[in-house]
Parts: structure tokens; sequence; C-alpha cells
């Protein structure tokens, strides 16, 4: 803003940008055209200049009473509604708008309110408008799109990271992070060279990283802001860019975009051709790394539930790092479930070569062991007895029966693929899918899943039909040592028999 500007001059000021909001155009104003002269244009570009501050970071507002800085707030947001709504009504306003220089200006106006929004509220609702402006001047407009992006998202790896898109994500107020995802959508949506310049540039990735994160951050899943990132982060998937963010950054915490990416697989799990299109093998070799960090994971988790010494470090549980692994296993489960259910010959190679069948049955193991069947939820013999003073451990592996999930995988897998149904006989897995059917109420349907599993890993395979043949029910064998006298019989974690001769007994 020029500095030179009295209390009067701002006050026209603010009665011309009023004027100007008045007479934009709108669907309840068919009386105004639509189309704005170049003349107007012009005006709106001379009022902007005067009310903003030709460096945006610079004189923040520190000498300004408060009430002159309400006025001219105002009318800025005045000037950005005119601007958002000539831009919405009439598509030949959005060149004028960039010729005039108008564009830049709602630029500068975004980056000038979002400094200003801790201290200034008017200013806070000044950056949502001018957001929202700038988002309809390049919808569907490419020239515009490709000018904007390629302006914040610069090649150049020597460019600060700093962006509109970034600093409006980053905002305290959720009105102004939904404009800035709406301002993101409009400005890559249809344009797959776009998508992959957000998704390979430094800047870039890392606001597309935040829209996973900020969509595993938000419980409500009809909420506007929930739909906007999932119509984003659906952008990314359908260009095939995920793997570029996912590249070198294999942790558990990036289960907001695996959540995506499994709404998505959901979505589309009838079109074999469209989910084929979105995977490729650095993809699946990182969903099978995820599932390798999982079982270490899961291996201290279970540790820290299961002793009885709090003291020993590292094993106090961070529930922070338990709900990550949940939310991530679980994401990868239905990624794999969902993908594998089509039955893609080149996806099930994929999970060969990379082992990603490996880690799926070492984490079945894992759990078989780790999760007893429950027969009925008032069978004494569950989770429950062996965790009656462990409240929190018996929840927290509550949170990973997944075991029905990974059968499904491994049926899925060995469907009309001897390669698949081989390694998995050779990695146990059949064997473990045979201990499975049976009624668990922990795992809803599981006999069923592992009923489907075993005939299609029996189907037209020989060597697994007879490796099944030639197995042998275990019966329980009783040890006459058992009824002795003196002897007490108790079992371990994994139900096996331990005899000891009682102390009365052995000093007698």
């Amino acid at each position: 803003m020029e500095k030179n500007i009295d209390t009067q001059q701002l006050h026209d000021l603010c009665d011309i940008c009023a004027e100007y909001k008045q007479k934009s155009p709108h669907p309840s104003r068919p009386h105004i055209q639509a189309s704005v002269d170049i003349s107007t244009w012009s005006n709106i570009h001379v009022l902007f200049q005067k009310l903003l501050p030709k460096d945006a970071a610079s004189n923040v507002d520190e000498d300004e009473q408060a009430l002159l800085a309400a006025n001219k707030y105002n009318a800025l947001s005045d000037l950005c509604i005119f601007v958002r709504n000539a831009a919405a009504m009439d598509p030949s306003n959005q060149n004028a708008i960039d010729k005039l220089g108008v564009m830049a200006d709602v630029k500068n106006t975004v980056s000038s309110m979002l400094l200003r929004e801790l201290t200034h509220a008017g200013a806070m609702k000044c950056a949502t408008l001018a957001a929202q402006a700038l988002s309809n001047t390049v919808t569907k407009n490419k020239v515009l799109q490709e000018k904007l992006i390629r302006q914040e998202f610069s090649v150049d790896p020597t460019t600060t990271t700093d962006n509109i898109y970034s600093d409006l994500l980053a905002s305290v107020h959720q009105k102004t992070n939904t404009a800035g995802l709406v301002l993101l959508l409009n400005s890559i949506k249809g344009n797959s060279d776009l998508v992959k310049l957000l998704c390979t540039t430094d800047s870039g990735k890392l606001v597309a990283r935040r829209l996973g994160i900020m969509f595993g951050s938000i419980q409500d899943d009809d909420s506007e802001e929930k739909e906007v990132l999932y119509a984003l982060l659906a952008q990314i998937i359908e260009n095939k860019c995920l793997t570029e963010l996912v590249r070198g950054n294999s942790t558990l915490d990036m289960y907001g975009l695996l959540e995506s990416f499994a709404v998505y697989c959901g979505i589309h799990a009838d079109s074999a051709d469209t989910l084929g299109q979105v995977f490729d093998k650095e993809l699946v070799c990182f969903l099978g790394d995820l599932l390798g960090q999982e079982r270490i994971v899961l291996i201290r988790i279970w540790q820290g539930v299961s002793s009885n010494d709090a003291s020993q470090p590292g094993e106090k549980l961070d529930m922070d790092s338990v709900m990550a692994a949940h939310r991530c296993l679980a994401a990868v489960v239905s990624i794999l479930g969902t993908a594998t259910s089509n039955h893609s010959q080149k996806l099930v190679d994929w999970l060969i070569e990379c082992k990603v069948i490996h880690r799926v049955v070492e984490l079945l193991g894992f759990l078989n062991i780790n999760l007893p069947r429950i027969q009925s939820l008032s069978d004494p013999n569950g989770i429950s007895e062996k965790h009656t003073n462990e409240d929190q451990g018996a929840s927290v592996k509550r949170l990973f029966m997944f075991k029905r999930d990974l059968i499904q995988i491994i049926g899925n897998s060995a469907y009309k693929n001897k390669d698949a149904q081989d390694l998995i006989r050779e990695l146990d897995g059949l064997s473990l899918v045979l201990d499975n059917m049976r009624i668990d109420d922990n795992h809803p349907f599981i006999k069923e899943y592992a009923v489907v599993a075993l005939k299609w890993l029996l189907e037209d395979n020989m060597d697994n039909q007879i490796y099944v043949k030639d197995m042998e029910v275990i019966k329980p064998v009783l040890d006459p040592s058992i009824t002795a006298p003196g002897v007490d019989v108790s079992v371990d974690d994994n139900d096996i028999p331990i005899l000891e001769k009682s102390r009365k007994q052995g000093n007698s």
C-alpha cells in the first residue's frame, strides 16, 4: 500500500470497491453484463495497486491502526469478489484478468493477507476470497493453468520451495485450506503434464505429500475438504504419479496417501483396465517394503504389550506409532486385496518378483501365532483370558485382525497361477490357509475365505494336492507323566505344556 494514502482517500477507495462488488456479474443479477470491458479491468488493477503493499512481506501493518487495516482488507475483499464472480460468469474474462495484471494482483493479495491472518480477521477472510478468485481465473484455462503452476513449482532446484499452494494449505483457517485445495485442483485437473510437474519438483512433492497427510487426518469422510482432497489425489493416482511421491520415502507414516489409494482401488474394483494402469513394479515393491516394516513393528508392539517390566527401554507403547502401523497395514491389505481380485497375471508376477507374497505369508504366520482363534466371543480361551490384566495390550492386538485379508491376497494370487501356487506352498502358506479353515469370531468369514483360497491353491496343481493329501491331523497325546502325583502343568504363551514338579513333592 502507498504510504501517503490518508484516511479520506482510503474511505473513498472503499466506497469504489464496494460499488464494484455490487455491480459484479452474478446469476442473481441477470441485468449486469457478464463480460467485463478492458477499462474496468484497468481500474480494478489500479485499485489493487493502491491497496496492496508493493512487497507482500514488508511493513506488516505494524504502524497501522486497526480500523484502517480492517477497511483496507474489506476493500480488497470486495475486489476479489468482483474478480471471482466475473471469472466464473464468463470465461472470456479470464484472459483479460491476466493481461491487465489483475491475476498477479490477486496472487499478491493471497500472500499479503496470509501474513496477516493471525492478527486481523479481515485478512483471513480476504485471503480465502483471493484464493477463490484465482481459482475461478484458471479453471479450464490451460494457458493460465500452466502459467500459474510453472511459476509456483519451478524445476530449478536452487529456487525456494515456498509457493502459494503450500501457503494456503498452511493457513490456520479451514476455509482458506479448502480454497487452496480447490485452487490446486482447478490448476491441474485434466492436464497430465501439470500433474507430473507437481509430483516431480521438490516444491510440488512437498505439497502433494501434504495432501496425503491432510487426507489421513480428516475423520469426516463426507466433508467438503476430504472430497476435494480425494479428487486431487485421484488425479495423482490416475497419472501414475504415486510412485514419484513414495520413492525413497517408504515409511508407515504415509498412511494418508495409501488410504486414498485404497479408496481409489475400491471405487474402480470392477475395472481391471483402470487398476492395471495405475500400478507399476516399483509401486508394488514399495507395498512389499511396507509389509516388511509392518512385521518388524508388530514384533516390537507384541513385545511391548506382553512385557511385565515397563521399565525396560523401548517397551513403552507409542500409540501414535501403533495407530500409524494399523492404518498403514489396513490400507496396504485393502489395496492388494482389491487389486488381486482381478487376477492380473502381470500384477501377480510383480508380487512374486518384489517378494510381496513372501511378506504376506510371513505376516499371516506371525498373526496366526499371536492372535489366538476365538470360536465364540464368549469363549474364555481367546485373547480375553490371556490378557485379563492387560486391557491395553489386548486392545492393541485387536487392531491387527488382518488374517482374513491376508488369506484373501494369497487366494487371489494363486488363482490359475502355478508359480504363485508353488511359491505359497514352499513358504508354508498352504499350511497356514488350512490352519484357518475354522470359525474365528475375531475374523468374520475367515473360514469361507480360507476355503476359496484353498480351492485356488489346489486347482490344477498336483503337487499342492499331494501335499494336502499327505498331511495328517495332529492328535493330542496323553503323556502318563502329566497325571503323576506332584506334577504341576501349565502352558506358555504359545500353548506349549510346561511340566514342573511341585515344591511339596520335591521336598518330600
